[in-house]
């Protein structure tokens, strides 16, 4: 492969490889947002299960409403997170692997010497 050739695929792959390495740190991030989702929807799903336990001690209609709200938004947040976490692991095993085979062509073309032609 003539010198040109090989410099614009080394560029082209060391582009490919940054950009999956940003998308990698992005997923990371969204993989953060959704742990912290998850704690979030658990704490409200125990304090609705809480109020429940007061609700149905004291009869309280505060306290029912509490309850049910917060077993709702809880459980909707915590739900919600969980798919949210799944699908982000799923995209982050699939980039690291992109990223992974993107290394090594780039190591690849970085080896060759450029031929006259």
């Amino acid at each position: 492969m003539d010198s040109k050739t090989l410099v614009n695929q080394t560029g082209q792959a060391r582009g490919r490889l940054m950009r999956l390495k940003q998308d990698l740190g992005q997923a990371k991030g969204n993989l953060e947002s959704a742990t912290r989702n998850r704690i979030v929807g658990g704490v409200m799903l125990l304090i609705g299960i809480v109020a429940l336990i007061g609700f149905w001690v004291g009869h309280s209609q505060l306290v029912g409403v509490i309850a049910a709200a917060g077993l709702l938004i809880g459980g909707a947040v915590f739900i919600r997170a969980l798919m949210k976490i799944g699908g982000t692991r799923h995209s982050i095993g699939a980039i690291t692997d992109n990223v992974t085979s993107a290394q090594t062509k780039l190591d690849d073309l970085q080896g060759q010497t450029p031929s006259a032609e």
